[in-house]
C-alpha cells in the first residue's frame, strides 16, 4: 500500500509540473519530501526518489536535506 501511495505522490507531483516549470509549487514537494521522511527515508534516498522523478526540477540535495530537518 506504502509503494501504490508514493507512486500516486510522485505521479502527482509530476503532474503539477504541466507547461511552465513556474507552475511548481514547493509545498507539493515539500508534502512529498515529508511523506517520504516519515516513511524512515534519509534525505539522500529521498533526493535519489524525486530525481528520478522531477529530473531538471529537482530540488538540490541541500534543500531536501534542509527540508527535511
Amino acid at each position: 500500500m506504502c509503494r501504490i501511495a508514493s507512486l500516486f505522490l510522485l505521479h502527482r507531483l509530476k503532474g503539477s509540473m504541466s507547461g511552465d516549470a513556474c507552475d511548481f509549487s514547493n509545498m507539493e514537494t515539500r508534502a512529498v519530501i515529508k511523506y517520504f521522511f516519515l516513511q524512515g527515508k534519509e534525505p539522500k534516498k529521498i533526493h535519489v526518489i524525486l530525481k528520478e522523478t522531477l529530473e531538471e526540477h529537482t530540488p538540490s540535495y541541500t534543500t531536501v536535506k534542509n527540508w527535511v530537518a
